[in-house]
């Protein structure tokens, strides 16, 4: 679904500046000017032009402001236009009009950020049972009619998921199976002291499973206006199961869930386990894919990590054999290479590249041991600390030789430069320098 942007006026419509005339003076209006306008301080009129009423608004105290198009209402009589809040958020606008001797809404959302005004299509539905066969309608009527609909920010435009019976919800329709907590206990009759931060709806049964929707609020401001508490409602999961009261643990069948509108996982569960293949991302940072088999991760996946892509094998949800890894980002501490599993630990070659710098050597149960390349130098490992005869790289093309014991310098280091010419002598116990420092002249004495 696409958003109704508003767009500029033709010339003739020029918005009011200084010296010149009002967008709307000498038009004949369907409905009084509306001034200021609570959500954005706009200008609204409705005009009749040869092809029907049209509504315009225009922030004309902004800088190089222009009038804009609303909406195109046809052949109308513009009824009401009032406002009304559905979520914390703004609030949203309706225009009530007549088409033809039927009643007919239409909502919009204003957006801070662009300072335009859009049609909320997602509520249209709701709408329009509202509208259905009535002989007279007000504002007062469509608010209480409204507000009987679960809470709900319409402004969200969903992912489509690929998945018909999905992608096809009228999120205002649906049965209220109830209310959830924090902690996903359920709530009979909440109460704001109860903080509902969830409810869940069903909308079809098939062969003893529920195609159900979960909501979650956004954990933002709440706003209260009489005796109505309004969250931020958005769609957090779509999916069937077979027990709809519980929060979670009978899905059976497709599932899609949701993080501002964007998909974050899909894929299928039997009986509560994930099963098949999948797909799961968190904002932009991070996605993976690949298959389930009784809820656990088997075979080949992809994981992307923060710039980093990393491919290979799971067997019974544990990494197997080589993982390669791949940056495309040119982050510098990003790595490129590979690594070697043996049931979820790190066993065998690997071979990094990090900022121009390469690490190869063996892993035995996640910790290096043995003859290792880095990016400080070449040495031995055991147990992951360095151990043994290292010669290590410093700046300035500069070389040291020490011993290490336990991860600790132990004994004598000897510094050379680029040429290979012993610059200095230095002493350490335990990774603490100890004694003197000798240098080494041009002439090969010392002092």
């Amino acid at each position: 679904m696409k958003w109704l942007w508003a767009i500029a006026l033709t010339a003739g419509l020029a918005c009011q500046t200084a010296g010149a005339a009002a967008f709307y003076e000498n038009k004949t209006l369907a409905h009084p000017l509306i001034e200021g306008l609570q959500e954005s301080s706009a200008t609204l009129a409705f005009i009749k032009e040869a092809g029907g009423v049209k509504g315009y608004y225009c922030i004309c105290n902004m800088p190089n402001a222009e009038p804009r198009l609303l909406d195109d209402f046809g052949q109308a009589t513009i009824e009401s236009v009032f406002l009304m809040s559905l979520d914390s958020e703004d609030p949203t606008r309706f225009v009530l009009f007549r088409q033809n001797e039927q009643y007919r809404i239409y909502a919009y959302k204003y957006n801070d950020n662009d300072h335009l005004y859009s049609r909320v299509t997602r509520l249209q539905p709701a709408l329009d049972r509202i509208t259905a066969g009535q002989k007279h309608l007000d504002a007062l009527t469509i608010k209480k009619a409204l507000s009987q609909n679960t809470p709900l920010n319409y402004r969200f435009y969903y992912e489509e998921s690929g998945v018909p019976e999905f992608d096809q919800l009228d999120f205002s329709q649906g049965t209220l199976v109830s209310y959830y907590g924090q902690y996903y206990d359920p709530l009979s009759n909440p109460t704001p002291d109860d903080e509902p931060y969830f409810y869940k709806k069903t909308y079809q049964e098939k062969d003893g499973r529920f195609l159900t929707v979960t909501f979650w609020r956004w954990l933002d401001g709440t706003l209260v206006e009489g005796n109505r508490t309004l969250y931020n409602y958005q769609v957090r999961r779509i999916a069937w199961e077979t027990a709809p009261l519980k929060f979670t643990g009978s899905e059976d069948g497709q599932s899609v869930s949701y993080d501002s509108g964007s998909i974050s996982a899909k894929g299928a569960y039997k009986q509560g386990v994930r099963i098949g293949p999948w797909s799961i991302s968190k904002d932009e940072k991070y996605s993976a894919s690949g298959h389930f088999a009784e809820g656990k991760r088997e075979g080949q996946w992809s994981i992307y990590q923060d710039g980093q892509t990393l491919d290979g094998e799971y067997h019974n949800d544990l990494r197997e054999g080589r993982w390669q890894l791949s940056n495309y980002d040119e982050m510098e501490w990003v790595a490129t290479g590979f690594q070697t599993y043996v049931h979820g630990q790190l066993n065998g070659p690997s071979e990094l590249t990090i900022a121009g710098n390469t690490e190869r050597g063996n892993y035995v149960d996640d910790k290096r041991q043995g003859p290792w390349e880095t990016k400080a130098g070449n040495g031995d490992y055991t147990n992951d600390l360095q151990s043994g005869p290292w010669t290590l790289k410093t700046d300035n093309g500069h070389t040291q030789t020490v011993n290490f014991v336990a991860g600790k310098k132990e004994g004598e280091l000897r510094d050379f430069d680029a040429n290979g010419v012993l610059t200095y002598i230095e002493h350490y116990k335990a990774g603490v320098l100890s004694g003197s420092r000798e240098s080494v002249l041009a002439a090969g004495t010392s002092r």
